[in-house]
Parts: structure tokens; C-alpha cells; sequence
């Protein structure tokens, strides 16, 4: 599907000493190549705007200090949509923040000082491991194991 693109989509207001080429489609477009990665990495911003006014539709209700509004907020969330969204949002900021933090290693500088940074499997383990124990913490905080 290389199509073309809108011919005046890039046109300069006045001409340029040279000519340009017209702008195209990449080749192939979004079949082949990582587009679909990209997208799929750019959209989990949604699910992360949904969680976050989830959570902050639960912590209006907890701020009512009605025990009857909090039981029913929590019933609503045993709803097999909630359940399957909450699981669907769990792969994929998970996947999120692990595709995010491959990104990591290769912004740092080349020195901090007089130190050099660790390795780049070494600090993608790291940062894997605190992003898991991270994770593991909160859950156990909010299944109700850590008081």
C-alpha cells in the first residue's frame, strides 16, 4: 500500500532554492515493518489514562466515607467487563513498561562523573527486577497480604 501522500501536505510557503520530492507513504505501510509495535506502544497511553481515572474514581468514592458506596464500588469492579479490561490492561502496561525500559540504556550518557554506566544487560536487569518486585509489592499491598 504505497500510496501517495497529499501532495501539498509538506509544500513550503514560498519555493525553495531546490526542488523536494513529494511526500509517500513508507512502503508497505502498516503491514510490514514496526508500525503495528509503535502503535500498539503509543495507545497504551489510553489504557493508562483509563486506570488512572479508575483510580480516581475509587479514591472519590473512598473520600465519601459511605461504607454502602464503597460496597457498591466494589461490586462494580467484579463484573466480568471490569475483570477482563483490568486483565487486558495488566498485559499491556506490563508489556509497556517493559518495551519501555529497553529504551533506557541507550539514552544515558556515556559518563555520570567520573563513572561509567553498567552494562546494558546489567542495567536491564536491574531495572526489570525493581519494575517486578515493584509490581509484586503492589500487589500484595492491595490483595490485602501487607498491611
Amino acid at each position: 500500500m504505497s500510496a501517495r501522500a497529499r501532495v501539498d501536505s509538506m509544500r513550503p510557503k514560498r519555493p525553495g532554492a531546490t526542488r523536494t520530492a513529494p511526500p509517500r507513504m513508507p512502503d508497505l505501510y502498516p503491514t510490514r515493518g514496526r508500525y503495528l509495535p509503535y502503535i500498539a506502544f503509543g495507545s497504551c497511553g489510553l489504557l493508562l489514562l483509563l486506570v488512572a481515572l479508575g483510580i480516581l474514581r475509587s479514591v472519590w468514592v473512598l473520600g465519601e466515607q459511605d461504607p454502602a458506596a464503597w460496597r457498591a464500588h466494589l461490586e462494580a469492579y467484579r463484573h466480568p467487563l471490569y475483570l477482563l479490561f483490568h486483565l487486558v490492561a495488566l498485559l499491556a502496561i506490563t508489556w509497556f513498561g517493559l518495551r519501555f525500559f529497553r529504551l533506557f540504556p541507550k539514552t544515558q550518557p556515556p559518563r555520570i562523573g567520573p563513572l561509567r554506566p553498567p552494562p546494558e544487560p546489567v542495567l536491564l536487569f536491574g531495572l526489570r527486577g525493581a519494575f517486578t518486585l515493584a509490581s509484586l509489592l503492589a500487589a500484595l499491598v492491595l490483595g490485602g497480604a501487607i498491611g
